[in-house]
């Protein structure tokens, strides 16, 4: 059973960088998040860390809180398990600007 995502978070998959970049900005700014997690797994994982890159030099009132990584042990097609790569790369507002949207 796959586990549930938080609201906060943007899963990178194989979409345009934009796509991810955009995601994160809405809900930091329209939506109101204080934090934004932006999560990949394996081959995906350079997206994630460019859409990191775009989203820091977009928002100045945005901060990397912290960069996870680690593996996970995941079940194939064929029911055999692998491990794979993954990031998580944390997104905080930052404390002068929290009040302004």
């Amino acid at each position: 059973m796959a586990k549930p995502h938080p609201t906060n978070a943007v899963l990178v998959g194989r979409k345009p960088i934009m796509n991810y970049v955009l995601a994160a900005l809405r809900m930091l700014s329209h939506e109101g998040l204080e934090e934004v997690v932006i999560k990949a797994r394996g081959a995906n994982i350079y997206r994630a860390v460019e859409a990191a890159e775009r989203i820091k030099r977009s928002m100045a009132n945005v901060k990397v809180k912290t960069v996870n990584i680690y593996s996970e042990e995941i079940m194939d097609n064929k029911g055999n398990k692998r491990r794979v790569s993954s990031i998580e790369i944390i997104f905080k507002k930052t404390p002068e600007e929290r009040g302004k949207r």
